[in-house]
């Protein structure tokens, strides 16, 4: 499991928001905690029809019940994706060795490979492959 924090641009609809990302090969999903998320832009979300149970690094399990359809900005890269809002959130998580507060948005390995994002020992974050949206 390979975790790199990395500030990002959050846009929805006609607003932007900057925040620490944690890329997180051992999580599955992307998530952004409520509080964030309502700060920069209100209650501007859906509602699954029942909730989904989601699990922590740590094994604790969630109930997630609100998403939204969000744009990612990395090194300038403008990526769709759907996140999930999460009211519960781990405060703490071990990144390169050192004890870090949890960040507000999580991007997981889905999205990830999705966009061909790689974490680089050296480099960081790497977009790897061109992103081409139509």
């Amino acid at each position: 499991m390979t975790r790199t924090l990395r500030t990002v641009k959050v846009k929805l609809m006609d607003k932007e928001a900057s925040c620490t990302a944690l890329f997180d090969t051992g999580s599955g999903i992307t998530v952004i905690q409520r509080g964030f998320f309502e700060e920069n832009f209100g209650t501007r979300w859906s509602e699954l029809d029942k909730p989904l149970k989601l699990y922590w690094v740590n094994g604790a399990s969630i109930n997630v019940r609100r998403y939204s359809q969000v744009v990612i900005v990395v090194d300038g890269f403008e990526l769709p994706e759907t996140v999930f809002i999460v009211d519960e959130h781990v405060e703490e998580v071990e990144v390169e060795g050192k004890r870090v507060k949890l960040p507000e948005l999580i991007i997981g390995s889905g999205t990830m490979d999705k966009y061909g994002i790689t974490l680089d020992p050296k480099e960081g974050v790497k977009l790897t492959r061109a992103v081409l949206l139509l």
